[in-house]
């Protein structure tokens, strides 16, 4: 009976870790769509006002700095320009906002995406990275965004802080 028991719970371990797992993914794959979402909003404003497309790229920092704000529970939308710190080397630009349906865009966002006046350097690249929370079982979620846009990849290694 105790091996019967033991087997059991077991068994029952195994499913909840498969459950957990699921919904980790779930949750991955939800921040994985929104970032596509928002992606598109970048590529279609930048088209519709005939800007040169951009290059998406993966940028951890953004993410990170998303998920930072979600912790603080900071729901403002902020903007910044001009070249980033050392870890951030080639960073233009970045714009963070949250909200909890990401295929509605705030206005800023189709305002950023337009790029710098041309005074500044214009962009080659850019970034998405998101942060989900979900709260009360899943019932409430929102989504701490964060976008960026770069100069290319040459300027960039080229703008690297060197340390004598």
């Amino acid at each position: 009976m105790t091996a019967f028991c033991a087997s059991v719970v077991t068994s029952l371990a195994v499913v909840l870790a498969s459950q957990g797992a699921l919904a980790q993914r779930s949750v991955s794959d939800m921040e994985k769509s929104a970032a596509d979402t928002v992606a598109k909003f970048i590529e279609t404003a930048r088209k519709h006002n005939d800007l040169p497309k951009l290059r998406r790229i993966s940028d951890g920092h953004l993410r990170v700095d998303a998920c930072q704000r979600a912790a603080r529970g900071d729901k403002s939308l902020g903007q910044s320009s001009g070249i980033g710190p050392p870890e951030k080397v080639g960073t233009l630009s970045a714009l963070w906002y949250s909200t909890s349906d990401p295929n509605q865009p705030p206005p800023e966002l189709l305002e950023w995406a337009k790029g710098p006046e041309p005074k500044y350097e214009q962009p080659h690249r850019f970034g998405v990275g998101i942060c989900l929370v979900s709260a009360s079982g899943g019932a409430e979620q929102r989504y701490w965004i964060d976008v960026g846009t770069y100069m290319s990849a040459i300027k960039s290694i080229l703008n690297i802080p060197t340390w004598d």
